[in-house]
């Protein structure tokens, strides 16, 4: 698989991310507004900041990708952390331990970190001979 396939896999792994969290994000608000004995500053901050964030840098991540925009490199560097975060959160936050709900989060954060660290290569389907 080439480096352009995986970043189109990629891509799209960013879209629907995106959707993912903008709906917990929603459900996150609705619960807190209905139970206003949680609303805290820690539950605002971990959950729906938390989740809005992730849904803003891995839908610009995927825009910018699919259009080939100048940027698309650091949000799709940008949206990789993001998913090693999502990936150390359940450690730093909660005190039972369910970090390997998360492993297909930090597999992906490192794939996308290997693939958009790298450079474009080039490559000339015409080399010079002589």
């Amino acid at each position: 698989m080439q480096d352009k396939d995986v970043r189109e896999v990629l891509c799209w792994i960013f879209a629907c991310t995106s959707l993912m969290y903008v709906v917990l994000c929603l459900r996150s608000m609705y619960t807190i507004s209905r139970n206003y004995a949680s609303l805290t500053l820690s539950n605002l901050l971990i959950f729906v900041l938390f989740e809005a964030v992730v849904a803003a840098i891995a839908g610009t991540a995927w825009w910018t990708i699919l259009k080939g925009e100048p940027l698309a490199r650091g949000w799709g560097i940008a949206a990789s952390l993001m998913y090693i975060l999502i990936f150390l959160r359940p450690i730093i936050f909660f005190s039972r331990s369910v970090w390997w709900h998360h492993v297909g989060a930090l597999v992906i954060g490192v794939i996308g970190l290997v693939m958009f660290l790298r450079r474009c290569e080039q490559h000339d389907p015409h080399p010079h001979s002589t």
